[in-house]
């Protein structure tokens, strides 16, 4: 079985597999390649994903969304107090001075860390895994924006492990991309001969990044 590779962006997520010689992007239960990063509470139970999207509106204050900026960051943080303006729910600095997020949840108070949303968030993308491929996933690769600091690489392996995944490896975007698209490429200069320089732009959400790879035959330099 192949490692399950999982892109967790700001506003949505992908699954992807290698398999019969190409990358193949895993579909939902809605049939869609693309999964949207929210989770909402309600008085009953949780929803996750597309079924989700709907309680944006509708149940504003206790859906969770753009919580991927949230990881691993001190409530006191410059960046979390304006995102604090823009966002539906409530915001809390827990007794560590890190983020909580208030929420209404089986009709009961809660406050949970961003890194518990985002276990809820990569288990429910095993789950549609699990269902696309007809076997147990268990080993993954993550991608993470590049800016990624070490805590908050931390919290994602930490959500994975909440999930019941094996996080193999947290691996940068742009190195995934790359990977993409030289893995299978066959005119690729030989070590001896000068690389291909090949630049690679992802425009996301709420960042944009880009990097410069230099490609050789079983080799790649970011």
């Amino acid at each position: 079985m192949s490692v399950v590779g999982l892109d967790i962006g700001n506003q949505s997520c992908y699954i992807a597999v290698a398999r019969g010689g190409g990358i193949e992007t895993i579909a939902n239960e809605y049939s869609d390649r693309l999964t949207p990063s929210i989770v909402s509470f309600g008085e009953k139970q949780r929803i996750i994903g597309t079924a989700a999207k709907t309680q944006v509106i509708s149940n504003a204050k206790n859906t969770v969304t753009n919580f991927k900026k949230l990881l691993a960051q001190q409530y006191s943080n410059p960046c979390v107090q304006l995102e604090k303006k823009w966002l539906p729910y409530e915001l809390q600095e827990l007794e560590d001075h890190s983020v909580g997020i208030k929420l209404q949840y089986l009709n009961q108070p809660t406050v949970m860390r961003p890194e518990q949303i985002l276990a809820m968030l990569l288990t429910k993308l095993k789950q549609s895994t699990e269902a696309g491929l007809g076997t147990k996933v268990v080993d993954c690769v993550i991608s993470v924006p590049q800016y990624f600091t070490d805590a908050e690489r931390r919290a994602v392996l930490t959500a994975s492990s909440i999930a019941g995944l094996n996080c193999m490896k947290v691996m940068n975007d742009s190195t995934a991309v790359s990977l993409a698209y030289g893995i299978y490429k066959q005119d690729l200069p030989t070590p001896e001969e000068k690389p291909r320089n090949v630049v690679f732009v992802d425009m996301g959400n709420s960042s944009l990044q880009t990097s410069v790879c230099a490609f050789n035959k079983g080799k790649l330099r970011v």
